[in-house]
């Protein structure tokens, strides 16, 4: 028996006009149910733009439920939009009336309505394209692909990543595809095309190794020669990168997996995590990551933040151990006694003797739009930056570190040794 769907009367829209579903009747609708800090979500992006484009009578819409206290905010929602790409129409849910009256239960959940606001089809997590198709071919659709807005390579648009070697700074563009390379003046030497929202990166003998996330996989680029190469496919959403003694380190935010891959034997050595999206502490066989999103090695440590469950963790012989952070829900911002974080996307150590910071990790605390610093062994913390735009990435070079601010499309250099900032200002030459 079909199921009428329920009406969103007084709910409040991201800088949109208020839609009834009564005005979409004869139309079928796909409601994407989501939050922008879900991995899930953002994999699901790309179908859900297929199908726009193969059926342009279908109207997509967004239904944000946020989990975070900053995703319920409505402008970050709007600049999340721009961010990701997000043409269609999205309701802000964020008292979750939505959620519960159309019983859903996970992030990403599709509801598809038919013509007359009936419920025929409710898909909860990712890669159900091929469902939907099932039911959408029982109407006709006139097939079109629309034009897609262009992004210019030479110019930064969402930054999401960032890479200090002794000679160069890595930018991954991610909003442009792009990786930039660029020296500490400012000047950028050289432009990498073709990646599919490149995020974390690694250097080697020559060779950077990117995290290719919108295509999962892991490419390598050759300075010298700008040769591509894919030294690893099918991962599920490869967010950072690292490199310790010729073991490629790799943080995989969709399965919830640390990766770990030796290149000289070109082979996959072990993954960290179940696989369950969780906070679990112990070995590595039934440790549970929850998004593991940046990763910094200090001497015989591997640090990393869990973006979902608002972590620090580290990684240490053959445990993990978590140094903030409770669970799932457990989130906020507080350098006081109970330290609190909110989807911390990156995290750079201090190593002992690079200048400054020795020991210290250094914390994109993402939507708290702050840069933190947090001693292991006192176990405190300090803000060092904030007033940001949800910055998701940074690196380290001496007494600097580097922000991508992402929301604000820029790169900002903090000084470590006089406690001050500055817009980090690149030019092509």
């Amino acid at each position: 028996m079909a199921v009428r769907a329920p009406q969103w009367n007084d709910t409040l829209w991201v800088d949109s006009p208020a839609l009834n579903l009564v005005e979409l009747r004869g139309k079928k609708v796909l409601l994407d149910f989501f939050t922008y800090g879900c991995i899930n979500c953002l994999n699901n992006l790309s179908a859900i733009k297929q199908l726009q484009n193969e059926y342009p009578d279908l109207r997509v819409i967004g239904v944000h439920t946020g989990k975070f206290t900053r995703e319920k905010e409505s402008a970050s929602i709007l600049k999340a939009m721009k961010r990701l790409g997000i043409t269609y129409r999205v309701i802000n849910d964020a008292d979750a009336k939505l959620f519960d009256a159309y019983a859903i239960k996970a992030w990403p959940t599709m509801v598809l309505i038919d013509e007359g606001g009936y419920i025929i089809g409710q898909f909860s997590g990712e890669g159900k394209s091929v469902d939907i198709r099932k039911l959408l071919k029982e109407s006709i659709f006139k097939v079109s692909m629309s034009e897609e807005e262009t992004v210019s390579i030479k110019q930064l648009h969402y930054p999401e990543k960032l890479l200090c070697t002794e000679e160069y700074l890595f930018i991954a563009n991610t909003g442009a595809d792009c990786i930039w390379q660029c020296d500490y003046n400012g000047d950028i030497l050289a432009i990498y095309e073709g990646l599919y929202s490149p995020m974390g990166m690694a250097f080697q003998n020559g060779t950077l190794y990117v995290a290719n996330r919108g295509e999962n996989s892991v490419v390598k680029i050759d300075l010298s020669t700008k040769k591509k190469m894919k030294v690893l496919e099918g991962l599920s959403a490869p967010y950072d990168l690292m490199i310790e003694d010729n073991l490629l380190v790799i943080a995989l935010t969709g399965s919830h997996e640390i990766l770990l891959y030796d290149l000289n034997e070109q082979k996959e050595l072990l993954r960290i995590g179940n696989r369950f999206e969780a906070l679990r502490d112990g070995d590595f066989e039934t440790v549970q990551l929850a998004q593991p999103s940046g990763l910094s090695a200090c001497g015989d440590r591997i640090w990393f933040v869990d973006a979902e469950s608002s972590s620090l963790r580290c990684i240490e012989n053959t445990q993990v151990k978590s140094y903030i952070g409770e669970g799932l829900f457990t989130f906020g911002d507080s350098d006081e006694k109970k330290i609190l974080l909110q989807h911390p996307q990156d995290v750079v150590c201090g190593k002992i003797g690079d200048g400054c910071g020795g020991g210290r990790l250094f914390i994109a605390d993402t939507y708290n739009h702050k840069i933190k610093a947090y001693d292991p062994e006192s176990g405190t913390s300090m803000t060092l930056l904030d007033n940001l735009h949800e910055p998701c990435g940074i690196s380290k070079k001496g007494c600097e570190l580097f922000v991508a601010d992402t929301n604000a499309h820029q790169i900002i250099r903090y000084d470590l040794s006089k406690m001050r900032s500055e817009n980090f200002n690149i030019q092509i030459i």
